[in-house]
């Protein structure tokens, strides 16, 4: 694999990137400001928060099972039309539930179209970003994902900020606009790698039969509530221990700045670690991150500590997953095969709010919290089976 200096080369890399990092930042700052929405939505439909947590769930899940098919697709004929797609999606998802006189309109309409145009642009982009570095292609992957981290720290403060001037249904609507103009540009930009560039693909069929694959989808499917419980009930939580409105909705901000934060000095210095030694240490910081919010009460310093302890494990966690399948796999499928490995995270995103929800509107926060630390330390320790394993050979 040879990468050109040319400067066509050289400014086609830094448009793909800063394309994949808008994309980044849209996508999750729409979809990861949901926990502002929880009240607001229920309080309309006269539910608990229950039920429109499970509407986050449903969402998460139709991105990750959009991504592995969007991925996959994105690695065989380009990553333009895919992204179009998501753009088309997220646009005419955000319209149409913003006139939702139901909440299962929401079921049928936000969950799986907003949850498939992130996952139509996320896998793709990665992939395609991966596909045009050779060297410090950790760094570039991380600095792309530092959009996540942007739009899940901004997103939640303007989320807030408009719900309590004009309501929710407004903001979904201005969502919509910034959307479709932001993501129909990241499209025009969205360049596919040269054929020089592409390295021998494995195929998805040695992949998913890697033992490495497995354990790690095992892994995911298992710790997947941990990382997705403080994003939906940060919000609600700390409002029920008596923290007003605008500091309980900055949590899930703080957590997208210390991940922003954190993604820039990995992007730095990311190809100093070896990607699932960096994989597990982000693992455990998520452990440390639940077992504070477990101990917060009413402190909000409390609440605070963990929410950036969640963003700079997340940020650990999120960006090591694509380097270490780029390190196991190579790059010339890395689009499907991010795609296929976050379905797990689909799984554990589904069960997770939805069941936690039920389990806080039952028992406890403390009960749901517990559980999703235990889940969350059978993931860690499940990290250490792929050195034990054999590599895929490529045929």
């Amino acid at each position: 694999m040879i990468e050109t200096n040319s400067k066509v080369d050289r400014r086609s890399r830094r448009i793909v990137t800063s394309a994949a990092f808008i994309a980044n930042f849209v996508n999750f700052g729409v979809l990861f400001s949901f926990g502002i929405f929880l009240t607001p939505i229920a309080e309309t439909f006269d539910t608990s928060t229950g039920p429109v947590a499970a509407i986050f769930s449903t969402a998460v899940c139709f991105y990750y099972l959009a991504g592995a098919i969007g991925g996959k697709i994105s690695d065989t004929i380009g990553v333009r039309p895919v992204v179009a797609v998501g753009s088309i999606l997220m646009t005419v998802g955000l319209i149409i539930s913003s006139q939702a006189s139901q909440i299962w309109h929401l079921y049928f309409v936000y969950a799986p179209l907003v949850g498939s145009a992130v996952g139509c642009c996320y896998p793709s982009m990665i992939g395609t970003v991966g596909r045009w570095f050779k060297h410090r292609q950790a760094s570039a992957i991380s600095l792309v994902l530092a959009g996540v981290g942007m739009g899940t720290f901004i997103g939640p403060i303007v989320s807030r900020i408009l719900i309590d001037e004009y309501g929710w249904r407004t903001t979904l609507g201005v969502y919509a606009v910034v959307s479709g103009v932001l993501l129909t540009a990241c499209t025009f930009a969205a360049v596919d790698s040269p054929k020089a560039m592409q390295t021998t693909s494995l195929g998805s069929r040695t992949i998913l039969k890697s033992k490495k694959f497995v354990v790690l989808y095992g892994a995911l499917v298992v710790g997947g509530p941990g990382f997705y419980a403080p994003l939906a009930f940060y919000n609600d939580h700390a409002i029920s221990e008596g923290i007003r409105g605008t500091a309980a909705a900055s949590l899930v901000g703080i957590i997208g700045a210390s991940s922003v934060i954190a993604r820039l000095v990995i992007s730095a210095l990311n190809d100093r670690f070896v990607p699932i030694h960096q994989y597990r240490f982000g693992q455990i910081l998520l452990v440390c991150c639940l077992m504070m919010w477990l101990l917060s009460g009413d402190s909000y310093i409390l609440f605070l500590l963990s929410a950036v302890l969640h963003g700079v494990s997340w940020a650990v966690w999120f960006t090591a997953a694509p380097n270490v399948l780029a390190t196991w796999f190579g790059v010339a499928d890395l689009g499907g095969t991010i795609g296929i490995l976050y379905t797990a995270l689909g799984f554990g995103a589904l069960a997770g709010p939805a069941v936690l929800g039920f389990v806080i509107d039952s028992f406890s926060y403390e009960l749901a919290i517990g559980m999703v630390i235990c889940t969350s330390i059978v993931a860690w320790l499940l990290c250490f089976i792929p050195d034990r394993l054999e590599e895929p050979q490529t045929s």
